[in-house]
């Protein structure tokens, strides 16, 4: 399943990977629901389903990952990488990491907005 994280307004309605302009796309992959469960786990936190396919990230996370340091970043990104939606696959804990930075340097330019999750 693929995923794309982006910044948006709370009124966010997005239903689609084409729907969403580039300039608020935050980054993305090939995750799973339980893959970004987990994730959000590792931070204390969960989501909220606007939809099967559309996830608000808590406000807590987008706070966290604004402001946490690159190291301790890299700790979660190892914990992640033992949580359960990883096992039996051969996930590196630092592909995650460069997910991980790639989010939050790029959320750092939309902090007054939310972040999303759109799977497909």
């Amino acid at each position: 399943m693929d995923v794309i994280f982006f910044a948006a307004n709370n009124d966010c309605d997005f239903s689609s990977f084409e729907d969403i302009p580039e300039s608020l796309i935050l980054g993305g992959g090939n995750f799973t629901k339980d893959h970004i469960g987990d994730l959000l786990s590792c931070f204390k936190c969960a989501s909220s389903a606007l939809s099967d396919s559309l996830w608000l990230l808590p406000l807590s996370f987008s706070e966290e990952l604004a402001t946490i340091n690159d190291n301790k970043l890299k700790d979660i990104a190892g914990y992640w990488s033992e949580e359960g939606s990883w096992e039996n696959t051969k996930v590196n804990s630092m592909d995650l990491v460069g997910h991980l930075l790639e989010l939050k340097y790029a959320y750092l330019q939309h902090s007054d907005k939310r972040i999303f999750a759109l799977f497909q």
